[in-house]
């Protein structure tokens, strides 16, 4: 599945897009992103699905027709 990536993300991994496979959920995909890129801090993302935010939703459902980015945490004051 091609996962979008902005931001500290795509500039640590030195691509926009990638493909990771092998997951059904958010932990999920944040596991397979930890695997297959390890150390760039997938924890700490905000992750967009269908371009609704999502934060700490670990059992929302990922379907390969979704579209996925994943982004820095957004702050704020």
């Amino acid at each position: 599945m091609k996962i979008k990536l902005t931001g500290d993300f795509a500039t640590s991994v030195g691509q926009r897009e990638i493909d990771v496979s092998g997951f059904t959920n958010v932990k999920g995909l944040l596991n397979a992103l930890d695997s297959a890129y390890p150390n760039h801090g997938w924890g700490d993302c905000n992750i967009a699905i269908n371009g609704t935010m999502y934060s700490n939703a670990w059992l929302q459902p990922i379907t390969e027709s979704d579209e996925i980015v994943i982004m820095p945490l957004i702050e704020g004051g």
